[in-house]
């Protein structure tokens, strides 16, 4: 089932995999400064990335709020500093900085990470980190998708709400910008679309 997205852009340039989305979905971009929550009327799905103006989401909050709690789906990127929706929390550092602290695992079973190897997702060009330092805290009722190895602390997780509103977040870089990637992690953003829409 394809889906119509609303990516908020703040950057120069418009990502490649939000340009030519995989398979079949339609992803409009809007610049952020001219968004309002009545542009989510449209769509099934918001995709907000880590280079957001957070001051400016949190004064649109009860919009985001209410897109969440009539069934709309929220995929949000990035070490969050200023909380925008009021289910989200500020980022947490994990460890201290050592390769290990970062390594990554594989939660259970998901149709965000099916076929994913926690090896792909942990390590980029051989450096780890890129794809999570650290954690956002999920409410009790979240299902974690992937964690830390060395302390079972969240990383990915996912959230449905009483309604059929879905949320997924990502605490690092952009998962867009893996579609290209020469292995498995290149698989996670259309498996994402895929389900935000379902």
């Amino acid at each position: 089932m394809s889906g119509r997205f609303l990516f908020l852009k703040n950057t120069v340039g418009t990502p490649g995999a939000i340009a030519a989305p995989p398979n079949g979905h339609e992803i409009a971009v809007l610049e952020q400064p001219a968004f309002t929550p009545d542009a989510l009327e449209t769509v099934c799905g918001l995709l907000l990335g880590q280079h957001l103006d957070e001051y400016h989401l949190g004064t649109l909050r009860p919009g985001l709020d209410a897109f969440l709690a009539r069934g709309g789906a929220v995929a949000t990127m990035g070490p969050i500093a200023v909380p925008y929706m009021s289910i989200l929390r500020p980022h947490r550092p994990e460890g201290s900085g050592r390769r290990d602290d970062w390594v990554l695992e594989i939660a259970g079973d998901h149709p965000i990470v099916d076929g994913v190897s926690a090896g792909d997702i942990t390590f980029r060009k051989g450096v780890v980190g890129f794809w999570a330092r650290g954690s956002i805290a999920p409410p009790d009722d979240a299902r974690i998708v992937t964690r830390f190895a060395a302390t079972g602390a969240p990383a990915d997780w996912v959230w449905h709400g009483p309604h059929g509103g879905k949320l997924f977040v990502h605490p690092g870089n952009d998962v867009w910008g893996y579609a290209q990637e020469p292995n498995s992690s290149a698989r996670v953003f259309a498996q994402l679309l895929d389900w935000m829409a379902a």
